[in-house]
C-alpha cells in the first residue's frame, strides 16, 4: 500500500505545539493556513513555514498552492526538510498518474535522507506498479499482433481470390479478343478467297469469250467459204450446160 507521508508529523517536529499544527490536527485547515500564511509575511524564506502550508493546501486539496510551497522547501539547506518535501511532491504527481515523475521524486527524497523508509517503500511500490503496467503493455501488444497475423491469411485470402478473379477476367478478356481477332482473321481469308475464286471465274470468261469469238470466227470463215464454193459450182454447171446446148 503507497503511503503518504504525515506531513503533521514533522510539523510537530519544526514548530512543536505551534498554532498551525494543532489547528492542523483538528481539521482546521483555513486557520492553519491563516497561521502559516501570517508566518511566510514575516519570514518569506522559512522554509517550514512553506512546508506546512504546502502540507495545509493539499488538505484543501489547493494542489496549485500545494505544489508551489513544497517546490521552495526542495531546495532547503535542511536536507531532511527537502527530503520531505520532495516524497510528498512524489505522492501529489503519482496521485495525478504522473508515476515516472513520482518514481524521481521518491528517488531524490532517499538520496537525501536514505533513512527515509516511507520514501523507500513507496518507491519500490511504484517500480513494481510501472514494471506491471509496462508488462501488461507488452502483453496487450503481443494480443495485437497476433491478431493483426490471425487477421493477415483472411486479408491475403480475400486478396488472393479477388486476384484470382481479376486473372479470370483478364484471361476471358484476352480469349475474346483473340476469337474476334481468329474470327476476323477467317473472316479475310474467306474474303480472299472469294475474291481469288472470282478473279478465276472472270479470267475463265474471258478465255471462254475468246474461244468463242475465234470459234465464231472460224465458223463464219468457213460458212463464207462454203458459200463461195457453192457459188464455184453454180458456175460450173451453168458453164457445162451452155457448152452442151451448143
Amino acid at each position: 500500500m503507497i503511503r503518504f507521508f504525515s506531513l503533521l508529523l514533522f510539523l510537530g517536529l519544526v514548530f512543536g505545539q505551534d498554532k498551525g499544527k494543532t489547528a492542523y490536527e483538528d481539521g482546521k485547515f483555513d486557520e492553519a493556513r491563516a497561521y502559516y500564511e501570517h508566518v511566510l509575511k514575516n519570514r518569506k524564506k522559512d522554509d517550514a513555514a512553506h512546508f506546512g502550508l504546502g502540507a495545509t493546501a493539499y488538505q484543501q486539496q489547493d494542489m496549485e498552492t500545494a505544489a508551489r510551497s513544497l517546490n521552495n522547501v526542495m531546495h532547503s539547506e535542511d536536507k531532511s526538510l527537502a527530503s520531505k518535501a520532495m516524497y510528498n511532491l512524489g505522492n501529489m504527481f503519482r496521485d495525478q498518474q504522473k508515476m515516472e515523475e513520482s518514481l524521481g521524486l521518491y528517488r531524490k527524497a532517499i538520496e537525501l535522507d536514505p533513512t527515509d523508509e516511507d520514501a523507500k517503500v513507496n518507491y519500490e511500490l511504484l517500480k513494481q506498479v510501472l514494471r506491471q503496467q509496462q508488462q501488461q503493455q507488452e502483453k496487450d501488444s503481443d494480443k495485437d499482433q497476433n491478431q493483426e497475423k490471425q487477421d493477415q491469411p483472411k486479408q491475403d485470402q480475400n486478396s488472393d481470390y479477388q486476384d484470382e478473379q481479376n486473372q479470370n477476367k483478364d484471361q476471358d478478356k484476352d480469349k475474346k479478343e483473340q476469337e474476334q481477332q481468329q474470327s476476323q482473321s477467317n473472316e479475310e481469308k474467306k474474303e480472299q478467297e472469294q475474291q481469288q475464286t472470282q478473279a478465276k471465274q472472270d479470267e475463265s470468261q474471258d478465255e471462254k469469250t475468246d474461244k468463242q469469238m475465234q470459234a465464231e470466227a472460224i465458223l463464219n470463215a468457213l460458212k463464207d467459204q462454203e458459200k463461195i464454193n457453192q457459188k464455184r459450182q453454180i458456175a460450173k454447171s451453168k458453164s457445162r450446160k451452155l457448152e452442151k446446148d451448143w
